[in-house]
Order: structure tokens, then C-alpha cells, then sequence
């Protein structure tokens, strides 16, 4: 799989749970697309329908593709079952 398919399955999925994504890179803030095709990292942002913030990814194409999902708030182990969504698509 390529970074950017991963990445276009990771937007994905936390939109089908209900959520919404904000991405940035380096303090400014970028699109999904700008995510997908313009830097090389990104910090994801998780927000409730509230527009809270449940946590952060962080997004790297540096490595390999199976651990661009360098870093993430914990807590996202529970609200998105983000381990089992990485633990899906590494195997």
C-alpha cells in the first residue's frame, strides 16, 4: 500500500465514525489534499460534532508506509479504535 491510500483510508475512516479531521503542519493549518499531496507531515486532528478536539495523529511519509502513523493521542484507542484500524490495514 502507498502513504497516500493509507491516509485516504485513516480520513475515512474517522469521518465514518462521525468525527472530523483538521490537519496542520508546522503551526498553519492545510487541507486533506494538501495532507495527501504537499508536506511530507502533518499533525490530524480529531473533532466531535462539537467542534472539540478528542486527540491528534501524527502523520509521517518518512517512514514507511505501514508507520506513518508515527505518534497519536492514546485516548483515540478508545473513542476511534485506532489500533485496530492500524493492526487492519498493516496486516
Amino acid at each position: 500500500m502507498k502513504h497516500t491510500e493509507y491516509l485516504k483510508r485513516l480520513f475515512n475512516y474517522i469521518e465514518s465514525k462521525g468525527y472530523t479531521v483538521d490537519c496542520e503542519c508546522e503551526g498553519e493549518g492545510i487541507t486533506q489534499d494538501e495532507a495527501l499531496t504537499q508536506v511530507d507531515d502533518a499533525h490530524i486532528y480529531i473533532i466531535d460534532k462539537d467542534g472539540y478536539s478528542l486527540g491528534w495523529i501524527y502523520w509521517t511519509f518518512w517512514n514507511d508506509w505501514d508507520e506513518s502513523i508515527s505518534d497519536y493521542t492514546l485516548e483515540l484507542e478508545k473513542i476511534l479504535k485506532l489500533d485496530e484500524f492500524i493492526e487492519w490495514n498493516v496486516k
